[in-house]
């Protein structure tokens, strides 16, 4: 939180909180992650009732026009004496303006980065792995070119490896995402507080999949919260995968 500052304002209308980040990319993390779980907590030093409305103004420094995010309040719980945690749903922006701003920003900056062929969007998804004991994974980023993978854990799993197949499917609004692609990099484990991760290159894909995948570049197209991402490592497992959507 130490990139934001919140502001709120109880009138007749919703509560409106303004939140500041340092950057698009912030701003976009932040913002899928807390749609993707369906929600975010806010400490508060007053309750209110359940029901109450709010409308968050996601603002980051370089892009006039913010995100409007609006949410419901859906539970309140005692933290401590006379502080309260609101447990509120979030709700994708409605309006493209701010958003379109956002990620037209993200993709400037990529063009003018001549190290980088495609520009990447920090995508906050949750992952996970249809195998016994697999840890839970977190999508990075993604661009048209692949995708980072964090791991929830202190270890990659040893199954991971540079070389192997890999495929992640993600149900949109709009059909399903089915992204085939090969291990290019790991680290098998935490490093200066980074958690053990991979990197992907997706494989030549189809239109179709390209049409979705900018859909959700672009987050023209959405899943329904909780946003969950099927994962598969090695050719057996990507295989049953792929049979699994048929």
């Amino acid at each position: 939180m130490s990139d934001r500052w919140y502001q709120g304002v109880v009138s007749g209308g919703p509560v409106r909180l303004k939140v500041a980040y340092k950057s698009p990319e912030a701003l976009v993390g932040e913002l899928t992650r807390s749609v993707g779980r369906g929600g975010v907590r806010i400490e508060s030093h007053r309750s209110l009732p359940v029901g109450t409305k709010f409308v968050f103004e996601l603002k980051s420094q370089g892009v006039a026009t913010p995100v409007e995010v609006n949410g419901t309040v859906m539970s309140v719980s005692e933290s401590a004496p006379g502080k309260w945690v609101l447990h509120i749903r979030y709700e994708a922006p409605r309006e493209r303006p701010g958003l379109d701003a956002i990620i037209k920003r993200i993709f400037d900056t990529a063009r003018a980065d001549k190290k980088r062929r495609f520009a990447r969007v920090p995508l906050q998804v949750r992952a996970v792995e249809d195998r016994p004991n697999a840890p839970t994974y977190r999508l990075r980023d993604i661009s048209m070119g692949g995708v980072g993978i964090d791991v929830e854990g202190e270890r990659l799993p040893g199954n991971i490896e540079v070389g192997m197949r890999f495929a992640m499917q993600m149900k949109l609004a709009t059909g399903q995402l089915v992204l085939p692609g090969e291990v290019v990099w790991v680290v098998t484990s935490r490093r200066d507080a980074l958690p053990p991760r991979a990197g992907i290159t997706f494989l030549p894909l189809d239109d179709k999949m390209k049409r979705l995948l900018d859909d959700l570049l672009s987050l023209r197209v959405l899943p329904s919260p909780p946003w969950i991402a099927r994962l598969a490592f090695g050719a057996d497992d990507v295989l049953r995968l792929r049979h699994g959507l048929d």
